[in-house]
């Protein structure tokens, strides 16, 4: 018997698409990717049931600063977020920027799963309302 994953698909506002019958699913390689970018998107403090869980925006990337050191440390927090996904195997291929001017910093890297590669990218962005 193989090891397989399944999750519900998301809109365009990252909510999951549910009731639409049982071809509405998503799985293995398809599943890995929903999961890592909700995972990506999840911060710190902001689920009720586990307020340990998240990406650490707040506690430890906002105003680390615009050294190439702290855009690594930046990078390091991202991979281990990714790393922590369920049948992640390894990352490849890791690129980071950011841009002082708009404070954007992206990150992407080529995600190696125990169903295949997937790519992924990532703006880390507070929520809506979140900062002015």
């Amino acid at each position: 018997m193989s090891t397989q994953i399944a999750c519900f698909p998301l809109d365009a506002n990252n909510d999951p698409i549910l009731g639409t019958g049982p071809l509405n699913v998503q799985t293995n390689l398809d599943a890995v990717a929903t999961i890592i970018g909700t995972r990506l998107r999840l911060f710190e403090g902001e689920w009720w049931a586990d307020q340990s869980d998240g990406l650490p925006l707040w506690q430890q990337i906002l105003g680390v600063g615009q050294g190439a050191r702290q855009q690594q440390q930046v990078a390091a927090l991202i991979q281990a977020r990714i790393l922590g996904t369920p049948f992640v195997v390894s990352l490849s291929n890791v690129a980071f920027s950011f841009v002082p001017g708009t404070r954007l910093y992206q990150f992407s890297c080529s995600v190696q799963t125990q169903f295949g590669t997937v790519s992924v990218t990532s703006t880390p962005t507070p929520p809506s309302g979140g900062i002015s």
